[in-house]
C-alpha cells in the first residue's frame, strides 16, 4: 500500500496585520526552498510476505502571491515534489495559508475525490510566536473525511478517515545543521495524529467492508522550523494495521527531507517605510503604494494600491512596518 496518509505541510483574537504570522514564520512572497530526502513504504500481508518501495525525493516550495481568503490575509504556496527523478511520478499542490490574528491556518490536502479534485480541510497549523512547551489542536478531530486517501485511485469507493487525536506540540528549540547550513533558534514541532481509516484498497483485497476499517492508525510528523526562513527539515512515520480472519495487513511509511538551498526575499518591513504614501480623499483612501486596509474588527477590506471606497468609520492602513488609524467622514 503505497500511501496510507498524504503528507501534512503544516488562537488569538488580536487585530491582524498583513503578514504578521506569515512574515514571522518566513512565509513571504518570493521565498523559495529546495529540499532533498527519501521516502520508504512497506506493506506486510500475512501469508503473502512484504513489499517494500524506496524513493529519493526532491521538493521545491515557493510562496507566490498575496490575496484574501474569507476576509483574512492569505498567501499561495506551490509545492512540487519529484519522486525518484521521474516526471511521471510528480506531485504538485497549490496550498493556501491564511492568518487569523497571530494564528496561521492552512487548507491541508487530505486526499482526492476525483482525479483532478483535492479534499482540503482547514487546520490551525501554527500559533505564533513559537514557544517551547506550547500546544494546540489542528481542529479536525471527529470530522469524517471521505476521499481517496490510500492512493489506489478508487474514486467510487472513497476511503474514510476519522482522527481522534490531532495534537501539535512545540518540543524544544536549538541549533541544527542541514545541507543548506547551520541554523540557530530552530523549533521542533510534533504533529501527533491518531485515528481510524477505512481503506478501499483493503476492501478490494478482502471483499469485506467491515475489515476495511483499521485496527490502528497513527502518524507522527516532526517539523523543524526556523522563524524568518521556514522549515529546514521534516520527518514522518506512519503506521496502520488491519485484521481479517487469519490475515493481518500492516502498512508502514517513513520519509525525511532536508533544506539544501533557499531564498529569503527582502520583506516590506525591511524597506523601512517612514512616511505614509496614502492620501485621504472624499469617500475613501488613495494608496499610492501597496498597502492593506482593515476595519476595526481586523478584517481585510482591501489589499493593493489605488483608490479604496470606504463607508464612514475608523480604519487601519498598513504600509511596510507602519500602521495608521484613519477616520473616513
Amino acid at each position: 500500500m503505497r500511501y496510507v496518509l498524504v503528507a501534512l505541510l503544516l488562537g488569538g483574537t488580536s487585530t491582524a496585520l498583513y503578514g504578521q504570522a506569515m512574515d514571522y514564520l518566513g512565509i513571504r512572497v518570493g521565498a523559495m526552498g529546495a529540499y532533498e530526502g527519501f521516502e520508504k513504504d512497506s506493506t506486510y500481508v500475512g501469508g503473502s510476505g512484504s513489499t517494500v518501495n524506496n524513493y529519493t525525493v526532491a521538493e521545491t516550495l515557493s510562496v507566490d502571491y498575496d490575496f484574501t481568503y474569507m476576509g483574512y490575509p492569505a498567501r499561495g504556496i506551490t509545492d512540487k515534489k519529484y519522486r525518484t527523478g521521474s516526471a511521471t511520478d510528480t506531485t504538485i499542490f497549490v496550498d493556501t495559508v491564511y492568518e487569523n490574528g497571530s494564528d496561521l491556518h492552512r487548507l491541508m490536502v487530505v486526499g482526492k475525490t476525483s482525479s483532478t479534485t483535492y479534499l482540503k480541510v482547514d487546520v490551525l497549523a501554527v500559533q505564533t510566536p513559537l514557544t517551547v512547551g506550547s500546544s494546540w489542536a489542528l481542529g479536525i478531530a471527529g470530522d469524517v473525511l471521505a476521499a481517496d486517501i490510500d492512493g489506489d485511485g478508487d474514486y467510487t469507493n472513497l476511503d474514510t478517515l476519522i482522527f481522534s487525536i490531532d495534537s501539535v506540540y512545540v518540543l524544544n528549540m536549538g541549533t541544527m545543521t542541514v545541507p543548506a547550513g547551520t541554523f540557530d533558534s530552530v523549533y521542533t514541532i510534533w504533529v501527533k495524529l491518531r485515528g481510524d481509516l477505512w481503506s478501499s484498497q483493503v476492501y478490494s483485497g478482502t471483499g469485506s467492508s467491515s475489515a476495511a476499517w483499521s485496527d490502528q492508525m497513527m502518524r507522527d510528523y516532526i517539523l523543524y522550523w526556523r522563524p524568518g526562513i521556514g522549515y529546514i527539515k521534516d520527518s514522518t512515520y506512519q503506521f496502520a494495521t488491519w485484521s481479517y480472519l487469519f490475515i493481518t495487513i500492516e502498512s508502514y511509511g517513513w520519509d525525511m527531507k532536508e533544506l539544501v538551498d533557499y531564498t529569503v526575499p527582502v520583506s516590506v518591513k525591511e524597506r523601512q517605510v517612514s512616511e505614509p504614501s496614502f492620501v485621504m480623499v472624499d469617500g475613501g483612501v488613495l494608496l499610492k503604494d501597496k498597502g492593506t486596509v482593515y476595519d476595526v474588527m481586523g478584517r481585510v477590506v482591501f489589499y493593493g494600491d489605488g483608490f479604496v471606497k470606504l463607508n464612514r468609520g475608523i480604519y487601519l492602513v498598513r504600509e511596510g512596518d507602519r500602521t495608521y488609524k484613519v477616520i473616513v467622514r
